[in-house]
């Protein structure tokens, strides 16, 4: 697997050029990189991480400066958690350099903060190219799962280029440079129309976008051209949960393989990436370090309990995170991957965003990746909103749907879809939420993009 070589490189050049770095358990046979080996790394960069931030970052030598050397991983919980509302009230104190050394700035709105500010994200040079070089692993992964070498493939990118060159679509950009690719840039504010002609006169390898975008460019574009014809060999999903019936859908229309990739804005977009075995996302362990907690005490859990995540990266100039709170639940999987990186562990799936879980009824919890099982699976569905209100004392669902089509028994199917749903169920049944309404919607009135890219259940009560 290229993502496993490229770790096990990584740590034997650290080896053989850091004076500082002397553990490696076979120092006979640099070929010979066990699970330890990359333990005893994340160790070692933690540490310097550790070092660095709290000399040079104001909020860390507050936080951390009375730690020390971290002796083992696990010893990771004498570091308290920073918070997404650490990166919208303290930003500038999160900073290890000037700003004169900064390249590039990101200020995004979150689920995950409480103030209401916007979340500040630095990176310097050094970062970007760090972000840019682990993407161009993780897409040489997806092309080397596909069977497929690496060698001029066109990768066609559907996602924000807003502040090039440092941009999330001029990175990704760089990184498919990097492994000898030829990146397109797809215009994610035009017409279906404009880009499936764009897609046609690229002729991608890779198609890469957000869920929602790449799914209303194959559900709208299906009645245009016969998809499967274009060439594209792989379809590359990030920004939002890929659900089954997704997948299953883009894999028909494109006769492509569909891979998933988890990111995030905070340590760089870039984090993991699904293999040919589809059973959890791998990432640059060289990079970064995952734990999974329990929500409310905190406590590490065990090898495929599910939790939330908390990331550490571990080589970052302008901003390093240090046990940072993601709001994403999912498990660390500690088993070996039937795709045979024997020596990697992986982030299993994530289902939800604990900032996304909306309560109905009885405290029944729903939330947007528990509806998408569901509303995909209905034939012609382009999107779909959800909305909590309250009537008469109880709860009320609203969901929109955009179709490429209607009939008269559409409002019936669409309530039989949301019936199925455990918490709807429930709670109807308690006499606690009222009957789902069903609004049909005109074409493009539920399109997303900017600060409203991620889809989440309004709740109006």
């Amino acid at each position: 697997m290229v993502l496993e070589e490229h770790i096990h490189n990584k740590i034997r050049a650290t080896f053989k050029n850091d004076p500082d770095y002397h553990h490696f358990t076979g120092k006979d046979d640099l070929q010979k990189i066990g699970r330890e080996d990359i333990e005893a790394f994340q160790l070692f960069m933690l540490n310097k991480i550790i070092k660095y931030a709290s000399e040079k970052s104001v909020f860390y030598k507050n936080l951390i400066s009375s730690v020390g050397e971290v002796k083992t991983l696990r010893d990771i919980t004498k570091i308290p958690f920073t918070d997404p509302n650490d990166l919208a009230q303290s930003p500038y104190k999160l900073m290890c350099l000037s700003m004169s050394q900064i390249a590039r700035i990101f200020c995004h709105t979150t689920t995950g903060t409480t103030t209401g500010r916007l979340k500040k994200v630095f990176f310097t040079q050094y970062d970007t190219d760090r972000i840019s070089d682990t993407m161009a692993v993780i897409m040489g992964t997806v092309f080397d799962s596909a069977g497929l070498d690496l060698q001029n493939r066109v990768v066609q990118i559907f996602l924000p280029n807003n502040g090039p060159p440092h941009s999330m679509a001029g990175l990704i950009a760089k990184g498919a440079e990097r492994f000898g690719g030829i990146p397109v840039l797809g215009d994610c504010t035009a017409t279906t129309r404009e880009q499936i002609k764009a897609i046609e006169k690229a002729r991608p390898d890779m198609l890469m976008g957000s869920a929602f975008r790449i799914w209303r460019i194959t559900q709208e574009a299906s009645f245009l051209c016969d998809l499967s014809k274009i060439g594209v060999r792989t379809i590359f999903i990030t920004s939002e949960y890929l659900s089954a019936p997704m997948r299953k859908r883009l894999k028909e229309q494109w006769h492509a393989e569909v891979f998933h990739h988890y990111g995030m804005t905070e340590p760089g977009f870039v984090i993991g990436v699904e293999c040919q075995a589809h059973n959890g996302f791998h990432f640059n362990e060289t990079e970064l370090f995952f734990e999974a907690v329990d929500p409310e005490s905190g406590k590490v859990l065990e090898s495929e309990e599910e939790g939330e995540l908390v990331l550490s990266t571990l080589d970052r100039e302008g901003m390093p995170l240090i046990r940072y709170r993601t709001g994403d639940v999912a498990s660390i999987i500690r088993s070996p991957c039937q795709c045979g990186a024997t020596t990697l562990v992986r982030i299993g799936s994530i289902p939800k965003r604990i900032a996304l879980v909306t309560t109905i009824g009885d405290h029944e919890k729903i939330y947007t990746s528990l509806l998408d099982e569901v509303m995909y699976d209905f034939p012609g569905l382009v999107d779909y909103r959800v909305i909590i209100s309250s009537k008469n004392g109880k709860d009320a669902f609203t969901c929109q749907v955009e179709l490429l089509k209607k009939n008269e028994k559409t409002t019936e199917q669409v309530t039989r879809l949301l019936l199925a749903v455990p918490p709807i169920k429930k709670s109807i049944e308690a006499g606690l939420l009222l009957w789902p309404e069903i609004e049909i919607v005109d074409r493009g009135v539920l399109r997303r993009g900017g600060r409203t890219l991620k889809r989440r259940i309004k709740d109006t009560r």
